[in-house]
C-alpha cells in the first residue's frame, strides 16, 4: 500500500512539473504568411545562386573551348601534348583515388 501511495505522490510531482513548464513555455505556430516569406526568400537565394552558377559555367565553358580551338588549329602539336598530358592525369588520378579507397575497406 506504501509503494502505491509513493507512486500516486511521484505521478503528481511530475504532472506538476509539466503542467509548470506548459504554463512557462508558449505554444505558438508561426503563421502562414511567414511560412510563404521563408519560403519565397529560400526560392529568391536558390534563383541567385543558380544564375551566378550558370554564369560562371558559361564563362568557364567559352574559356575551354576558346583555349581548345586555338590549341587545335594554330597548334596541333601543343594540342596532342595537352592531350597526352591530359589523359596521363587522369590515369594518375584515378589510380591514386582507386587504391585509396581499397586501403580504405
Amino acid at each position: 500500500m506504501n509503494n502505491k501511495h509513493e507512486q500516486d505522490e511521484l505521478k503528481e510531482l511530475i504532472d506538476e512539473g509539466f503542467r509548470s513548464i506548459d504554463r512557462e513555455v508558449e505554444e505558438s505556430t508561426p503563421s502562414l504568411q511567414w511560412f510563404e516569406q521563408l519560403v519565397e526568400g529560400q526560392q529568391e537565394q536558390l534563383k541567385a545562386r543558380f544564375k551566378r552558377d550558370m554564369i560562371l559555367f558559361l564563362l568557364l565553358a567559352g574559356c575551354l573551348l576558346t583555349v581548345f580551338s586555338l590549341t587545335l588549329f594554330q597548334m596541333p602539336i601543343l594540342f596532342l601534348l595537352l592531350q597526352v598530358l591530359i589523359f596521363a592525369g587522369a590515369l594518375i588520378f584515378i589510380g591514386l583515388t582507386y587504391t585509396k579507397k581499397v586501403k580504405r575497406t
